[in-house]
């Protein structure tokens, strides 16, 4: 049920809609020439954001008499946009990019332009300011964003185009992978062989998971018999929302005493007892998959669990999942440790997929493996040394001889 706050005739009202865990603010615009009654509705997460979208729409109201699509703003349909179309239907962690982009870059250079009047030209400047004072990689982020929110407004029939659909994103440099070399990942598997983090460099490097679905991982989704890995769950650090709709005073989400995730319906979640972090669905149907672990890796595992982890998640930190960053501090000292230069974690992943393809292994069969969404992605990974090149070209020369 609704909680409505009345206000004199003609300031508009407030109200909490429960079932959106939104505040509405809504104001009585009269009746146009038809005798329709017209209303203007803006909403937002606190009480104290709606109100302040009521006072902007009764100034509006009083120094023109308009309050609607032609008077908004791109700054404000964007932050309807993320409100009302983006939290409830998109992932948590894409909607805090969707969120970083608007914040920090589509407002503070588009935010004033009036929506249903915005140019192509417009978005290609602010786009190229962007690249300009961050990267490409945070102006096609952007770009990305605002197409989205651009393609919501002309489904409610605020544009009659999206300007973002015109513009092309700006291009950015294909950045080489890291990757170890076999003799590099042999020495890491080596120098952790009895570390008790062994099993997880070495689970890594064979069964090329990714950090979110390692950490994820759990005893009874892990045969050892069998030597295979059930990936259907992913360890994740994810925002909280106010559930009382900002009523608290609290300024974290997640320090309301009714906080919840704003997710999609059929976002599943795990809590963990005692943790910020919980475990999620991947985020493709590819992602969930099951892994044949070879004999070395069942191994290493095996001895793991002698340290009496049978039950729970794999590798723990006490009673507790391992956090993200301590895992990727934990990976860079053991690349210390064998000699290697410090690689992000995820060339641990990189480095499978390339030895695999390397080894001539079709790239569909790691597109599997590796829980690849496209084949594409998965041969964007190889890298031909210049051994296996030259062996290629006197095979190529053998057969023409």
């Amino acid at each position: 049920m609704a909680r409505t706050t009345r206000r004199q005739h003609g300031d508009g009202s407030l109200r909490f809609e429960e079932s959106r865990g939104l505040w509405a603010a809504s104001l009585d615009l009269g009746e146009d020439a038809r005798g329709k009654r017209q209303r203007w509705v803006g909403r937002s997460r606190t009480q104290a954001g709606a109100l302040e979208k009521l006072r902007q729409a009764r100034r509006e109201r009083d120094r023109t008499g308009v309050v609607g699509p032609r008077r908004l703003t791109v700054g404000a349909w964007l932050d309807q946009w993320l409100e009302e179309i983006a939290r409830p239907n998109v992932r948590p962690k894409t909607y805090a990019e969707y969120e970083r982009c608007v914040r920090l870059h589509l407002k503070p250079r588009l935010g004033k332009a009036l929506l249903w009047s915005l140019q192509p030209s417009q978005v290609r400047r602010a786009l190229a300011a962007m690249a300009a004072e961050h990267t490409a990689a945070t102006a096609r982020n952007s770009h990305r964003a605002l197409r989205t929110a651009l393609q919501a407004a002309a489904k409610d029939g605020l544009v009659t185009q999206n300007a973002a659909s015109l513009v092309d994103p700006p291009k950015a440099l294909s950045a080489p992978r890291g990757t170890l070399t076999a003799a590099e990942a042999k020495a890491l598997l080596a120098t952790s062989a009895t570390d008790q983090l062994g099993s997880r460099w070495a689970f890594a490097l064979y069964a090329g998971a990714r950090q979110g679905e390692a950490l994820g991982l759990e005893w009874d989704r892990v045969s050892l018999a069998d030597g295979t890995a059930d990936i259907s769950w992913q360890l994740q650090r994810l925002a909280y929302d106010h559930g009382c709709g900002g009523a608290c005073g609290r300024k974290r989400g997640g320090n309301c005493p009714q906080r919840r995730l704003v997710a999609p319906a059929d976002f599943e979640v795990r809590p963990i007892a005692g943790s910020a972090l919980v475990l999620t669905r991947p985020k493709t149907s590819a992602g969930t998959r099951i892994v044949p672990l070879g004999p070395a890796l069942v191994e290493a595992l095996r001895e793991h669990r002698k340290r009496g982890l049978t039950t729970g998640l794999v590798w723990r930190d006490g009673d507790g999942p391992v956090d993200p960053k301590d895992d990727y501090a934990a990976w860079q000292a053991a690349l210390a440790t064998a000699g290697i230069r410090p690689l992000p974690l995820h060339s641990a992943r990189h480095t499978t997929a390339t030895l695999l393809l390397e080894a001539g292994v079709d790239a569909k069969i790691i597109q599997e493996l590796l829980g690849h969404t496209d084949v594409a992605t998965t041969q964007g990974y190889q890298h031909v040394n210049l051994a296996l090149a030259r062996e290629a070209m006197e095979r190529l020369g053998s057969a023409l001889a």
